[in-house]
């Protein structure tokens, strides 16, 4: 892959290995999606890969918020608020390209995706995690 818009590298890694190997895969697939939007591929291909990343991005939340409500993470309504909010925001800039707006709109869907990747999971996740692992660290909890 020469054309990305993220190259994986441990800045990402916030130390919860199932969650760290789906933002790996969630970042191959925004990856994939650049290489069309950039290689202005068809229309199909664009769409195929948005519902990709949706999909991903839901149950991705999904699991990150059952770790935190199994470990009493004491910031998870604001946390849920962020995924609640990224989706939203994902999903109305798909929803613009799949009516019917010019390839060039690119530059939202990528915007909304940067913002997830180096805003979200490099200072939200990241802080989530430390604290679901000193909790773990210092009690009889397990991951779930």
């Amino acid at each position: 892959m020469t054309d990305m818009l993220f190259m994986w590298d441990d800045s990402f890694l916030i130390g919860i290995e199932e969650l760290d190997h789906e933002h790996k895969g969630l970042i191959d697939d925004i990856n994939k999606l650049h290489q069309e939007l950039t290689g202005n591929n068809d229309r199909s291909e664009i769409k195929r890969c948005l519902g990709e990343i949706y999909v991903r991005m839901e149950a991705h939340f999904a699991l990150e918020e059952r770790v935190m409500k199994v470990h009493e993470y004491e910031y998870f309504n604001e946390h849920k608020r962020e995924h609640d909010d990224l989706l939203e925001s994902f999903t109305e800039c798909m929803m613009q390209f799949l009516n019917g707006a010019d390839i060039s709109s690119k530059n939202p869907i990528e915007e909304c995706l940067r913002q997830w990747v180096v805003d979200h999971i490099t200072t939200s996740d990241k802080k989530m995690s430390l604290l679901v692992q000193e909790r773990v660290a210092h009690s009889t909890d397990s991951w779930p």
